[in-house]
């Protein structure tokens, strides 16, 4: 990782307020530039135990629906309401792969299993282990007991056409930060990174501000932005440091509990 930018911080021109609901079900409250745009929110969370390693994938409701047209062509469906929210199994015909979405009317999270799908009782195993609450400022996946099933990796995700921005607690990326001060900045200390590019998009970001991945680490939230740019199909962002370290300055975050 390379260290932080030295320009100064400039004014930033606007911000939003967010207010969201992490897969863990903890409260999130950021602070967001409007200049990098405004986000969808997708979510991540892993979950182990005895015999269990699973990982799910949230999104806004309806996103599953392109799996048995374009993930899964033809896929079998199977769909069982649930207490606020309908499981749906879907199978590939050959059966070499399959999903379970918990599809909520706001969000839904989804799990792939490489491989033939659960049967009935599997499938009811598999439901008892967690709990699925769906809500407009975000849905919560958490273990029905966590004596037996850990949650780990829990990551709000706001994804748009300029940018990615991905939000964790501050004390799940500690191990991953640079041991020297990054930036200082009203949220946190900023660093910057260099992104896992391919030759020919490495070269055709050079020198832009798409070249690098920007982390800021406050108390309780950490946050890795990247800005889309040519690597993405986009046009390069007509940035100078000093303007994206400006609104850099108004990202803030909370994460509670």
């Amino acid at each position: 990782m390379t260290a932080a930018p030295t320009a100064l911080p400039v004014q930033s021109t606007g911000r939003t307020q967010v207010a969201r609901i992490a897969p863990s079900g903890a409260p999130v409250d950021l602070t967001l530039p409007t200049a990098f745009g405004e986000y969808g929110w997708y979510g991540n969370t892993r979950f182990s135990g005895p015999r269990m390693a699973r990982q799910f994938f949230l999104a806004p409701a309806g996103e599953h629906r392109i799996i048995p047209t374009h993930v899964l062509p033809g896929a079998r469906e199977r769909r069982q309401s649930m207490r606020g929210f309908d499981a749906v199994v879907f199978e590939a015909p050959d059966r070499t792969d399959s999903a379970l979405v918990l599809a909520g009317p706001h969000h839904e999270a989804t799990t792939w299993f490489g491989g033939p799908a659960p049967d009935s009782a599997g499938l009811a195993g598999l439901l008892g282990t967690f709990r699925f609450a769906d809500s407009p400022a975000g849905a919560t996946l958490t273990p029905a007991s966590d004596l037996l099933v850990k949650q780990s990796d829990v990551a709000l995700i706001g994804r748009n056409e300029r940018s990615t921005l991905i939000v964790r607690r501050s004390t799940d990326v500690l191990p991953t930060l640079p041991e020297w001060a990054g930036l200082a900045l009203p949220g946190g200390e900023l660093w910057r990174a260099g992104r896992m590019l391919g030759a020919r998009d490495a070269s055709r970001v050079a020198g832009t501000p798409h070249e690098w991945r920007y982390l800021l680490a406050g108390d309780s939230v950490a946050m890795d932005l990247v800005l889309h740019g040519p690597e993405s199909g986009r046009p390069v962002l007509k940035m100078g440091e000093d303007q994206v370290v400006g609104h850099l300055a108004a990202l803030t975050g909370r994460w509670t509990g």
